[in-house]
């Protein structure tokens, strides 16, 4: 058995590469892409500014039960900065221009996740979920994360982030009502959006039947 990831975690801090090596092969590209979705034009920099603050907080490891809740609690962190340092560079435009140029955020969409019709347009409504129901429904279908554990994350009781998938299961609903699409597109979607969600990261292309 390998070391723990705390374990690396501890030994890159020490200054031994091939400890952050590892720990970057384990975790690299779950990071990457809990940003990629909103923020794709920053999801590099983003997620190598979360493995770096896992070094300065290592303070505060005690806080969470997993390595899985610690690093993503970190990224949450980064995410919320960069999105209020937008937000005030926002007022600035505004207050400067007119009409000031903000980029919607449909332009952070990738299609590294999307293989069909579905799939694409399930990319578009999350892209308009608020960041902390975004958050939580990526952990818990992207990443396969316990309630209590994505809890640990964004720090509210389990029952809250249970709350708040299905208020975002809903809002997905509506986002897709809006787009016009035809009957059986739509139906397709919305009679099992967890398994599309899901789908978006499945290595092998499955999708739900539907």
């Amino acid at each position: 058995m390998g070391p723990s990831d705390f374990e690396l975690l501890a030994r890159w801090r020490g200054g031994d590469p091939s400890a952050s090596n590892e720990l970057f092969a384990r975790h690299y590209q779950s990071v990457r892409r809990f940003f990629e979705v909103r923020l794709t034009h920053a999801a590099e920099d983003l997620t190598q500014r979360t493995f770096l603050a896992c070094l300065e907080s290592l303070a505060h490891r005690d806080l969470h039960t997993s390595f899985r809740s610690y690093l993503f609690g970190v990224a949450r962190n980064q995410m919320l900065m960069h999105l209020r340092s937008a937000s005030r560079l926002d007022g600035l435009r505004s207050f400067a221009q007119s009409s000031p140029e903000r980029p919607s955020r449909k332009t952070s969409l990738t299609g590294v996740f999307a293989r069909c019709e579905q799939q694409s347009l399930l990319l578009q409504a999350m892209v308009e979920l608020p960041p902390d129901l975004q958050i939580v429904v990526q952990l818990y279908y992207w990443e396969g994360m316990p309630t209590a554990e994505i809890g640990e994350v964004v720090q509210v009781p389990a029952s809250t982030v249970t709350t708040r998938l299905a208020r975002a299961r809903e809002l997905v609903k509506r986002e897709l009502a809006k787009m016009r699409l035809s009957p059986k597109l739509h139906a397709s979607i919305v009679r099992d959006v967890p398994g599309w969600t899901r789908s978006l990261v499945d290595p092998q292309g499955r999708r739900p039947s539907g």
